[in-house]
């Protein structure tokens, strides 16, 4: 009795454990995307009256210390128009039904008052020309509206490219960038993880051992190490000879000679072909050794036992190895850095053009777009947000890839569980 206690007991400790980390990873979830998404959707509009007759129209950002910090017009530049208002400054407050915010292209908001005469007036207060994206009255919306105002925005958000600032805009392009190098990385990492987890696992004597040891050091150097290694040996050394063996028209202007999308997957193959390595070599211990003598006995090669059996029957393992590649690969932007992302892609890496993948192009990445907006922005509150949104958004794309496989992997276990038994 004493013992079942107990196993019961463990049993509810995991379960509980269990419960915590999805608590946790709901709650990371929710924190993101609360505080990255908050944004899009339309802010009240305040006018405050100063006790020295001044007027301010804007929207209230942050309030803290005694003070209201107000965005007003940004007739310069996007982030350059930031007020503090202390309260006692402030005589009277209101959020007045006629407010208008005009969203420029290149993400900068104009505030006004009034009706259609007034949106060419704010338009002549910029100092720099630019197109009107987005009219709102966001004081006179019901509560419908608001929604579909946020629909807009976030549709605005996921599909369209960033501002010229990137403090405003879409995403599309690091999306695009993040989906298309985790992809190229994928079909690189993974035959090579497969052949050097079948030799480790069919060979023995000295050999086996260097590259077992090979593998052990690679999976404990620091990613910032990959992005060196990757610059001096594929984009200064192997970009460099194709330049001079095949763009020498083109040369000083480098092809491949620069950072781009192939550097980066290789670079990104070589950060997560450990665990690949490990997990699929895993996979091949677990088969039973009674299949492939089997298969030898009954007259097969052992290339024939390989092909038809081994890797067939090891296909949940690699899968798995796939899976953690993936989840290793969309977070290690320090590499990357130094291989091939940028803060603006003119371009993307995969198009409608021939030959439609474009492997010396450089690209965006989400990670890097929350690294810039947290840390390099020149807006400080609207790139903590833009922070959060990114990070919400890669998260998701890590949990679906993932979910993806891990949903493929467990139909392959069930089909090939019959033969571990």
């Amino acid at each position: 009795m004493t013992r079942r206690r107990a196993d019961e007991a463990g049993t509810w400790v995991l379960a509980g454990a269990v419960a915590l980390c999805l608590a946790a990873m709901l709650g990371l979830l929710g924190l993101l995307a609360g505080a990255g998404f908050a944004p899009l959707w339309p802010a009240t509009i305040s006018e405050l009256h100063l006790h020295d007759g001044s007027t301010l129209l804007g929207e209230i950002v942050a309030v803290y210390d005694g003070a209201e910090a107000l965005r007003i017009s940004e007739t310069d530049r996007i982030g350059g128009a930031y007020r503090r208002v202390p309260t006692a400054d402030i005589a009277a407050q209101w959020q007045p039904a006629d407010a208008i915010v005009l969203t420029l292209t290149d993400g900068r908001r104009l505030f006004g008052r009034g009706h259609a005469a007034e949106e060419s007036t704010l338009l002549a207060s910029a100092s720099r020309p630019a197109e009107v994206l987005d009219i709102v009255r966001p004081n006179a919306l019901g509560t419908f509206a608001r929604f579909g105002v946020f629909a807009r925005n976030l549709g605005r958000f996921f599909g369209t490219r960033p501002a010229a600032s990137n403090l405003d805009g879409g995403v599309l392009p690091a999306l695009i960038g993040t989906l298309t190098l985790v992809l190229v990385m994928s079909v690189i990492v993974m035959p090579l993880g497969i052949a050097t987890a079948v030799y480790l696992h069919q060979r023995r004597g000295l050999g086996v051992r260097f590259v077992r040891g090979a593998i052990n050091m690679l999976a404990g150097v620091p990613s910032i190490v990959y992005g060196v290694l990757g610059l001096g040996l594929f984009v200064h050394g192997l970009g460099a000879d194709i330049d001079r063996w095949f763009y020498a028209d083109r040369l000083p202007m480098p092809t491949f000679g620069s950072g781009g999308l192939l550097w980066a997957a290789l670079t990104l193959a070589l950060l997560t072909l450990p665990v690949v390595v490990v997990s699929v070599e895993e996979g091949l211990a677990r088969i039973p050794v009674s299949l492939p003598e089997g298969s030898l006995a009954l007259g097969a090669t052992r290339d024939e036992t390989l092909w038809h059996l081994l890797l067939p029957a090891a296909r949940p393992a690699l899968l798995t190895g796939l899976i953690l590649a993936i989840a290793r690969a969309a977070g290690a932007v320090a590499p990357l850095m130094l291989v091939g992302v940028v803060k603006l892609a003119p371009a993307l890496p995969i198009d409608g053009s021939f030959p439609y993948l474009h492997p010396s192009r450089q690209f965006m990445h989400l990670g890097f777009v929350v690294y810039d907006a947290a840390l390099a922005s020149s807006d400080a509150i609207r790139g903590v947000s833009r922070a959060y949104a990114c990070a919400a958004l890669l998260v998701g794309v890590v949990i679906a890839l993932n979910l993806s496989a891990i949903l493929l992997r467990n139909r392959l276990r069930d089909r090939y569980r019959a033969l571990e038994t």
